[in-house]
Protein backbone atom coordinates (compact mmCIF):
# COMPACT_ATOMS: atom_id res chain seq x y z
CA UNK A 1 0.00 0.00 0.00
CA UNK A 2 1.19 3.21 -0.58
CA UNK A 3 1.76 6.39 1.42
CA UNK A 4 -1.94 7.12 0.38
CA UNK A 5 -3.82 4.18 1.46
CA UNK A 6 -4.12 3.14 -2.41
CA UNK A 7 -2.83 -0.12 -3.33
CA UNK A 8 -0.78 -1.36 -6.86
CA UNK A 9 -4.17 -1.51 -8.70
CA UNK A 10 -5.80 1.69 -7.55
CA UNK A 11 -2.36 3.55 -8.39
CA UNK A 12 -2.12 1.98 -11.93
CA UNK A 13 -5.70 2.99 -12.74
CA UNK A 14 -4.89 6.79 -11.23
CA UNK A 15 -1.65 7.20 -13.56
CA UNK A 16 -3.66 5.93 -16.51
CA UNK A 17 -6.32 8.06 -15.87
CA UNK A 18 -4.50 11.16 -15.13
CA UNK A 19 -2.31 10.55 -18.60
CA UNK A 20 -4.98 10.35 -20.45
CA UNK A 21 -6.80 13.42 -19.00
CA UNK A 22 -3.10 15.71 -19.47
CA UNK A 23 -3.45 14.26 -22.99
CA UNK A 24 -7.11 15.50 -23.45
CA UNK A 25 -6.07 18.96 -21.41
CA UNK A 26 -3.13 19.46 -24.69
CA UNK A 27 -5.25 18.52 -27.31
CA UNK A 28 -8.21 20.83 -26.57
CA UNK A 29 -5.69 23.20 -26.10
CA UNK A 30 -4.51 22.93 -29.40
CA UNK A 31 -7.87 22.90 -30.65
CA UNK A 32 -8.39 26.05 -29.19
CA UNK A 33 -5.49 27.36 -30.27
CA UNK A 34 -6.65 26.33 -34.20
CA UNK A 35 -9.75 28.12 -33.63
CA UNK A 36 -8.46 31.07 -32.41
CA UNK A 37 -6.24 30.96 -35.71
CA UNK A 38 -8.82 30.90 -37.62
CA UNK A 39 -10.60 33.55 -35.84
CA UNK A 40 -13.38 31.57 -34.20
CA UNK A 41 -13.44 33.63 -30.72
CA UNK A 42 -15.80 30.93 -28.29
CA UNK A 43 -14.79 33.41 -24.89
CA UNK A 44 -12.01 35.94 -23.98
CA UNK A 45 -8.67 34.97 -23.72
CA UNK A 46 -7.95 33.99 -20.26
CA UNK A 47 -11.56 32.42 -20.03
CA UNK A 48 -11.03 30.13 -22.78
CA UNK A 49 -7.94 28.48 -21.30
CA UNK A 50 -9.69 28.41 -17.73
CA UNK A 51 -12.45 26.52 -19.24
CA UNK A 52 -10.93 23.98 -20.81
CA UNK A 53 -8.48 23.65 -17.32
CA UNK A 54 -11.44 23.28 -15.47
CA UNK A 55 -13.28 21.17 -17.73
CA UNK A 56 -10.03 18.72 -17.91
CA UNK A 57 -9.38 18.77 -14.08
CA UNK A 58 -13.00 17.49 -13.71
CA UNK A 59 -13.07 14.98 -15.68
CA UNK A 60 -9.97 13.71 -14.07
CA UNK A 61 -11.28 14.09 -10.60
CA UNK A 62 -15.07 12.14 -11.78
CA UNK A 63 -13.35 9.05 -13.54
CA UNK A 64 -10.51 8.64 -10.34
CA UNK A 65 -13.92 8.48 -8.23
CA UNK A 66 -15.66 6.58 -10.33
CA UNK A 67 -12.59 3.78 -10.95
CA UNK A 68 -12.45 3.71 -7.02
CA UNK A 69 -8.59 5.31 -7.25
CA UNK A 70 -9.34 9.17 -5.46
CA UNK A 71 -8.93 7.92 -2.25
CA UNK A 72 -7.65 4.94 -0.55
CA UNK A 73 -9.86 2.71 2.33
CA UNK A 74 -9.77 5.14 5.50
CA UNK A 75 -12.62 5.11 8.37
CA UNK A 76 -15.71 6.32 8.25
CA UNK A 77 -17.06 9.58 9.02
CA UNK A 78 -19.95 9.98 10.33
CA UNK A 79 -22.03 12.70 7.74
CA UNK A 80 -19.69 12.80 5.02
CA UNK A 81 -22.51 13.74 2.87
CA UNK A 82 -23.96 17.00 4.88
CA UNK A 83 -20.35 18.09 4.97
CA UNK A 84 -19.81 17.72 1.05
CA UNK A 85 -23.58 19.43 0.53
CA UNK A 86 -22.59 22.94 2.59
CA UNK A 87 -19.28 22.97 0.93
CA UNK A 88 -20.24 22.91 -2.46
CA UNK A 89 -23.27 25.42 -1.38
CA UNK A 90 -21.12 27.50 0.25
CA UNK A 91 -18.80 27.62 -2.50
CA UNK A 92 -21.83 28.26 -5.17
CA UNK A 93 -23.20 30.86 -2.80
CA UNK A 94 -19.06 33.01 -2.69
CA UNK A 95 -18.76 32.26 -6.42
CA UNK A 96 -22.86 34.32 -6.65
CA UNK A 97 -21.68 36.87 -4.47
CA UNK A 98 -18.42 37.67 -6.00
CA UNK A 99 -20.25 38.02 -9.75
CA UNK A 100 -22.73 40.59 -8.19
CA UNK A 101 -20.15 42.75 -6.55
CA UNK A 102 -18.13 42.37 -9.41
CA UNK A 103 -21.15 43.50 -12.19
CA UNK A 104 -22.66 46.13 -9.72
CA UNK A 105 -18.73 47.48 -8.78
CA UNK A 106 -18.01 47.43 -12.45
CA UNK A 107 -14.91 46.28 -12.40
CA UNK A 108 -13.38 45.24 -16.08
CA UNK A 109 -14.56 42.67 -17.41
CA UNK A 110 -18.10 42.52 -16.44
CA UNK A 111 -19.22 45.22 -18.08
CA UNK A 112 -20.06 44.63 -21.81
CA UNK A 113 -23.12 42.13 -22.34
CA UNK A 114 -21.61 40.38 -25.47
CA UNK A 115 -18.54 39.34 -22.82
CA UNK A 116 -20.09 35.88 -21.14
CA UNK A 117 -16.55 34.36 -20.13
CA UNK A 118 -17.39 34.93 -16.75
CA UNK A 119 -20.76 33.43 -16.50
CA UNK A 120 -19.65 30.57 -18.63
CA UNK A 121 -17.19 29.99 -15.89
CA UNK A 122 -19.79 30.39 -13.29
CA UNK A 123 -22.05 27.86 -14.87
CA UNK A 124 -18.99 25.15 -15.90
CA UNK A 125 -17.55 25.21 -12.16
CA UNK A 126 -21.80 24.88 -11.01
CA UNK A 127 -21.75 22.02 -13.79
CA UNK A 128 -18.55 20.29 -11.89
CA UNK A 129 -19.49 20.74 -8.46
CA UNK A 130 -22.84 18.70 -9.40
CA UNK A 131 -21.45 16.30 -11.24
CA UNK A 132 -18.54 15.67 -8.83
CA UNK A 133 -21.87 15.37 -6.01
CA UNK A 134 -23.64 13.04 -7.96
CA UNK A 135 -20.64 10.77 -8.42
CA UNK A 136 -19.86 11.10 -4.40
CA UNK A 137 -23.28 10.09 -3.75
CA UNK A 138 -23.63 6.61 -6.29
CA UNK A 139 -19.71 5.70 -5.01
CA UNK A 140 -20.92 6.16 -1.28
CA UNK A 141 -24.52 4.11 -2.24
CA UNK A 142 -22.31 1.07 -4.08
CA UNK A 143 -20.06 1.24 -1.05
CA UNK A 144 -23.05 0.53 1.21
CA UNK A 145 -24.21 -2.19 -0.90
CA UNK A 146 -21.11 -3.67 -1.36
CA UNK A 147 -20.98 -4.13 2.74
Amino acid sequence: MSRKGLDERQLQKRNSIGNQSFLLLLYLLLFDAVLYGLGVKWAGYPANVMIILALCAGIYVIRLIAAGAFVGPSPQTRKPLLKAGLTVISVILAAAAVLVIAKNAGIAGFGPAEDISAPVMFVGAGLALLIAAVTFVTGNRRNRDEE
